[in-house]
């Protein structure tokens, strides 16, 4: 079996059933996808953000989150991409 990527303006992956399951996804799970050289990462991202609850009194983990979310919103893509 052969799954075909194909690109898209849209922020979204199209998994097929069989992978999905394979994956243990669900429908509507968030995840972060990697690609590093010929491979595909995929991480629940709601693991990470299940730390927020845990560390919620955490002014360290606070200001590691700012320090994130700025880098975050200042990070761009090359062009070739």
């Amino acid at each position: 079996m052969t799954t075909v990527i194909k690109s898209s303006d849209e922020n979204t992956i199209s998994i097929p059933i069989w992978l999905m399951k394979t994956l243990n996804l669900r429908e509507g799970d968030q995840v972060k996808a990697v690609v590093n050289g010929e491979t595909l990462r995929l991480a629940k991202i709601d693991r990470f953000l299940k730390l927020r609850g845990i560390l919620a009194d955490d002014e360290k983990f606070d200001q590691a989150m700012k320090h994130l979310e700025g880098a975050w919103q200042t990070w761009t893509t090359s062009l070739s991409a």
